[in-house]
């Protein structure tokens, strides 16, 4: 439910948080004589790519080392032309990754910056679909027209049925909280049903508020005050040509399309000036260029959005796409002219340090973690007693079936748990066990039946 406010755990203070930097923004302008929340989004929107530009640069940075060092990944791409074999392949992901972290360079970087983005994104949704509810004078401007229509005998069923009817785009009648004229306005719940027709009110065009003020004909304050507030209403929502931020562009011919084709451009745009460096390694590779295929799916899936969405949102979007476009072609001029090898130098100090601290404290990074698990190997033996009692079918686990043979019970001696599965006398493994039916899968693979 909307309740004037997005109170999810997490989205929730997200929300509240982007809609305090907006009021902030909203009020230093009004305080100016300017009364306009779509100058509002697109200051919100350059502070919000301020707050993101290191994770862009870092992001630039990293493609741009990459493709300095191509020569590199392409002479381990080189010693392993053609061999497609498993120990090959991992190997030569092993080496891709080392000779990545040795100059820093994380795959994941991009990621990163569009999972911090996202949330933000969610935030101003919230905040640009309710404006009121973050915006306390802007909701100052409804909440007279609400507080008569809440003391209209019947209000309630007549705006419910009017909500239920579609005439308020975005808004389905669950969200509207059940009032009465003996609703105390100043209690928790009657600030909910306020907040609820404040709603309304926000999503409703200038026609739309013309046929609310019909509908309550019978209480005269309500057509009198939407008439009062209507002029201050349209002029902070009013983009130019006459756009109304509130509404949504809609799949129609009207001067408020222009934001759905803008947002489509320049988040067009900024794709193709992203830089996506290639490594050598196949797999990550492959993975680059599906990446790339997505990421070129995010103009349309801004198109779809910003033409059903109100078109304050489809402004921040627009707006954030073109400065993303700007702040990439300027970083990818500055590391064109810059001193590559000064550049990577720093880098590869500050991989170093960062290598030898995770070896001092014992952990491993993540590639070294999924290359161990890849190739089968095992960590450091435990000396914690609980675990090593399954040591034994972690070690089976793990094993290749061609280490499995009859010899293997003279290398096994050391593990207590292992002996069990062989005949001491004979020192073969003891029919039926894990190590018996190994060999047996062994015999029938080298017979080449």
């Amino acid at each position: 439910m909307i309740l004037t406010q997005s109170s999810g755990m997490i989205m929730g203070p997200v929300s509240k948080l982007l809609g305090f930097i907006f009021n902030a923004i909203y009020s230093l302008f009004n305080g100016m004589g300017v009364e306009s929340i779509a100058l509002s989004i697109v200051v919100f929107t350059v502070i919000v790519r301020l707050i993101l530009f290191p994770f862009n640069i870092k992001s630039t940075r990293s493609s741009k080392i990459q493709q300095y060092l191509k020569p590199e990944f392409n002479k381990i791409n080189k010693k392993y032309k053609g061999k497609k074999d498993q120990d090959s392949m991992l190997a030569q992901q092993r080496e891709t990754r080392e000779l990545q972290e040795k100059y820093g360079i994380k795959m994941s970087q991009g990621c990163l910056t569009s999972l911090v983005q996202f949330p933000v994104f969610i935030g101003l949704y919230n905040v640009i679909q309710n404006v009121p509810a973050y915006v306390p004078k802007i909701k100052a401007l409804y909440q007279p027209i609400a507080e008569a229509i809440i003391k209209t005998d019947g209000g309630y069923k007549l705006l419910y049925d009017f909500v239920e009817a579609k005439n308020v785009p975005r808004f389905v009648t669950k969200q509207l909280i059940e009032f009465s004229t003996s609703t105390d306005i100043k209690s928790a719940e009657g600030i909910k049903s306020l907040n609820s027709v404040i709603d309304v009110l926000f999503r409703s065009s200038e026609s739309i508020m013309g046929k609310i003020s019909e509908l309550f004909s019978a209480n005269p304050d309500v057509g009198r005050l939407i008439s009062e507030n209507q002029e201050n209403i349209l002029r902070v929502n009013r983009f130019i040509f006459g756009i109304n931020l509130s509404e949504a562009p809609g799949f129609k011919l009207s001067p408020a399309i222009i934001i759905p084709i803008a947002s489509f451009l320049c988040q067009l745009l900024a794709m193709l000036v992203t830089p996506m460096a290639e490594t050598g390694d196949p797999q990550q590779d492959a993975q680059m260029k599906s990446m790339k295929r997505t990421m070129y799916f995010m103009p349309i899936m801004s198109l779809i959005v910003t033409i059903t969405a109100p078109a304050g949102l489809g402004i921040y979007w627009a707006t954030s796409a073109f400065i993303s476009f700007l702040i990439t072609v300027f970083t990818n001029k500055y590391y064109d002219h810059a001193d590559m090898e000064k550049i990577i130098a720093v880098q590869q100090e500050k991989a170093a340090k960062q290598i030898a601290k995770r070896k001092e404290s014992g952990k491993k990074s993540f590639s070294e973690r999924f290359m161990e698990a890849a190739m089968g190997q095992q960590p450091e033996p435990e000396q914690n007693t609980t675990v090593s009692k399954n040591r034994t079918l972690n070690k089976y686990g793990s094993m290749n079936l061609k280490n499995f043979d009859s010899n293997y019970a003279d290398n096994s001696d050391s593990d207590n748990n292992a002996e069990s599965d062989f005949n001491t006398t004979t020192k073969s493994p003891k029919k039926g066990s894990l190590a018996d039916k190994a060999n047996a899968v062994k015999r029938f693979n080298d017979s080449g039946v």
